[in-house]
């Protein structure tokens, strides 16, 4: 195929998985950044084709599971440490970093506000698999 800087991904079909037959360049963003972070044998092209549409790359990305368990468990600390028209999603990127900053680390679970965060490790970049309140 060549390097990630070659690749033109106009006429390539994605050939595995859930969007087989469908062109690489009407792929979902989000499966797009699952192949590059879970290195997948096809990453580069994935690479590509979010270079090409100018997709930036998360610092943290937020599974579904985690927004859901954060609506759940996490409204308090939200709506007590949330800044200014800041929603539940974007509150979640900023605290989720903040917990890999600079929180305690506890079974490899992350300590921050009441709050303990699960994450994955990425190829890139991490994924906060889930959050859930601090026991006590």
């Amino acid at each position: 195929m060549g390097t990630m800087n070659d690749i033109n991904t106009h006429n390539l079909i994605c050939d595995f998985g859930r969007h087989a037959g469908v062109p690489y360049t009407r792929l979902p963003v989000s499966y797009l950044r699952w192949m590059v972070n879970s290195g997948h044998p096809k990453a580069a092209i994935a690479e590509a084709e979010l270079k090409r549409r100018g997709t930036t790359f998360p610092r943290i990305d937020i599974s579904g599971h985690a927004i859901d368990r954060a609506s759940y468990c996490a409204m308090e600390a939200w709506i007590r440490t949330r800044l200014p028209n800041e929603g539940l999603h974007a509150w979640l990127v900023r605290v989720a970093q903040e917990a890999r900053d600079r929180a305690r680390v506890k079974k490899g679970r992350y300590h921050h506000l009441g709050l303990m965060f699960a994450f994955e490790e990425g190829e890139y970049w991490p994924v906060l698999l889930t959050v859930m309140r601090e026991k006590k």
